[in-house]
């Protein structure tokens, strides 16, 4: 499993840990969304791989649950159901499917360790606007104010952005969530906003890190960066009124 750094933007990691008779977790980037999945205990007693999940899937009927996180905004907004666990043949690839009346899911970058299970979701979203939000897009603009403090290298490497006062628009969203809210989360309303203009913007744009992608682009300008950040900060202000 790769890191939340290393994963696609729209997707959610989850970590689930593995007990007695069941494995139960919480996704890495969203609080209050967490997954289990019942297994027998002889089972998960001795370890397992993943090939042997898929063959426990295939053959038992496995099940668990599914709550959904309560800033999700959604109409599932912190309701929890069941889960039923299917094999689907995914490009090619037998992987593990789940499904509920709150959705569908594809597990996908599984790792199996000895005491836990990590996979990641497609799921892309935007919890409601607050304040903070506008105030972390504010500084993010203060930041890149002048074309001297933007550079269109980035690595999501933020150490050097700071040092330097040197800001690409990935680092300076993450330096001013920080600063902002007092920690980083890779899909809070501010940078998920960026993120949703970016994809208007440029349409069926296929970056796999969207705010990296659209900064290092030739055809990006520092005009460009600028009008991605006003834009949202529109969207923040007519969510908050």
């Amino acid at each position: 499993m790769t890191s939340e750094e290393e994963l696609p933007d729209d997707y959610l990691e989850f970590t689930l840990n593995i007990l007695d008779d069941r494995m139960e977790g919480r996704s890495q980037q969203l609080e209050g969304f967490t997954v289990s999945m019942k297994a027998p205990t002889e089972f998960l007693k001795y370890g397992f791989n993943y090939a042997e999940l898929i063959n426990l899937v295939r053959n038992q009927d496995i099940t668990g649950t599914v709550k959904y996180p309560s800033s999700a905004g959604s109409l599932h907004d912190g309701k929890t159901t069941e889960i039923k666990f299917e094999i689907v043949n995914h490009r090619g690839i037998e992987e593990i499917y789940m499904k509920s009346t709150l959705g569908f899911f594809l597990w996908e970058y599984v790792k199996v360790q000895e005491d836990k299970l990590s996979f990641a979701i497609y799921w892309w979203y935007c919890p409601p606007a607050r304040k903070v939000d506008l105030e972390i897009l504010e500084m993010v603009e203060q930041l890149l104010t002048e074309p001297a403090n933007w550079h269109q290298n980035d690595d999501r490497v933020c150490e050097h952005d700071i040092e330097n006062n040197l800001w690409s628009l990935f680092c300076a969203l993450k330096h001013a969530s920080i600063e902002k809210m007092g920690e980083y989360n890779h899909h809070n309303t501010a940078i998920q906003t960026v993120r949703f203009v970016i994809d208007d913007i440029i349409p069926n744009h296929e970056f796999m890190h969207t705010l990296m992608d659209y900064n290092n682009a030739p055809s990006t300008t520092h005009k460009n960066i600028l009008n991605v950040i006003d834009m949202a900060k529109e969207r923040i202000k007519g969510e908050i009124k």
